[in-house]
């Protein structure tokens, strides 16, 4: 399912666990957002609408989350979790946010493709924290990405990179430059983890 843009009533009714008849009336009571092929009285699903649609009531995600790029964010902002989870709510990621440099740690189970990394943590620096990430054999291809509102010269930049991030952004950063590094990261990630 990972690679279908659009679902039958059919799918979407296997996915929630409902019958066809449940599906089609929340198409046609516009809780659902759905179109029908012109000519025709069969309806389909975007896979977008159909992943806000699950979120909003709660039905687990899994099967349709299933092979989607993974981002791990750990910031201990609440507002700056929120915004990420703002930003790819409607995106094509499987996204877990933690507030704790230690909750990192999850990568290992949760298995990113990029974690988006604040360098200054309350409770461990993130320069420590990325190092962790990249000494696990089993993230091999993840990639690292820093944000931080206090890192501003170059050379810190530098220091960075030599710790191994693979590239970073300053708080506040803009939503379209957010969505290109990470665009840009996570087919890096899928690159190093086909030639692995």
């Amino acid at each position: 399912m990972q690679n279908k843009k659009g679902f039958t009533t059919g799918e979407v009714a296997e996915l929630c666990h409902v019958t066809i008849p449940t599906v089609i009336k929340w198409i046609e009571s516009g809780e659902l957002e759905g179109f029908k092929i012109p000519g025709s009285k069969n309806r389909r699903i975007t896979r977008e609408n159909l992943l806000k649609f699950m979120k909003k009531y709660n039905i687990p995600t899994n099967q349709l989350e299933e092979g989607l790029p993974r981002i791990l964010v750990v910031d201990d902002e609440e507002s700056i979790l929120e915004l990420f989870k703002a930003i790819f709510d409607d995106k094509e990621y499987k996204l877990h946010c933690v507030s704790r440099g230690f909750e990192a740690g999850f990568a290992k189970e949760f298995k990113p493709d990029l974690v988006i990394l604040d360098i200054m943590l309350p409770d461990i620096d993130g320069r420590k924290v990325c190092e962790f990430i990249k000494s696990m054999p089993e993230l091999g291809h993840v990639q690292v990405l820093g944000i931080s509102g206090y890192v501003k010269e170059e050379k810190d930049f530098s220091d960075l990179l030599q710790k191994g991030f693979d590239d970073y952004l300053v708080k506040p950063f803009s939503n379209d430059v957010l969505l290109g590094k990470v665009t840009t990261l996570i087919n890096k990630a899928k690159t190093l983890k086909a030639n692995a």
